[in-house]
């Protein structure tokens, strides 16, 4: 019989791999984009856009949301 803190681990594991899954799928949109901007000769970088995404995030998802931003960021001008 599980514990319930396995049950609950295996809970993270489950979401874990959802965000995974999730944040590759986002990395190839973000390779679209990046295609995109350097095709019509935009900057990688939009603070307007970048200003509307980070004002509803707070706290630590802000912080994850910075990460993601700049990985992203860099995917876009390698392309």
């Amino acid at each position: 019989m599980e514990t319930k803190l396995e049950e609950l681990r295996k809970q993270i594991d489950e979401i874990d791999r959802s965000i995974v899954i999730l944040l590759a799928k986002r990395m190839k949109v973000v390779e679209e984009v990046g295609s995109f901007k350097k095709k019509n000769n935009l900057p990688a970088f939009d603070q307007s856009r970048w200003n509307e995404v980070i004002k509803t995030k707070k706290d630590f998802v802000r912080k994850i949301w910075e990460i993601i931003h700049d990985e992203a960021l860099k995917i876009e001008k390698s392309v």
